[in-house]
């Protein structure tokens, strides 16, 4: 299958906490990777990672990283345990690593 010919669309990055809290999986910290193309599904993700922590009793993070950047925005600005991320370089492991040990 060409690439052109492979289905494409948004990405609904509440899935992972969504996943997550029905199947009672523990995470520490939710990492999704995504083109440029976010949307809110039925649960805007910064909800849906609220709903999981509450739930489940674990301080999660989320990190969404984008490719390419739309000017997209998903985490709370007030909410220290959510990050976005645009592009993907050398230093963007250390930003996760960093930022998943409350280093920044």
């Amino acid at each position: 299958m060409a690439m052109n010919q492979m289905p494409a669309g948004g990405t609904d990055c509440s899935l992972p906490m969504i996943w997550a809290q029905k199947t009672n999986t523990a995470a520490d910290v939710f990492i999704v990777f995504t083109d440029n193309e976010t949307f809110v599904g039925n649960v805007h993700p910064a909800v849906a990672l609220r709903q999981y922590r509450k739930k489940m009793d674990i301080p999660a993070k989320l990190i969404v990283c984008g490719m390419t950047s739309n000017g997209f925005t998903i985490a709370d600005p007030d909410d220290r345990g959510m990050l976005d991320m645009c592009g993907f370089d050398t230093g963007a492991l250390d930003v996760i690593r960093n930022f998943t040990l409350d280093i920044i």
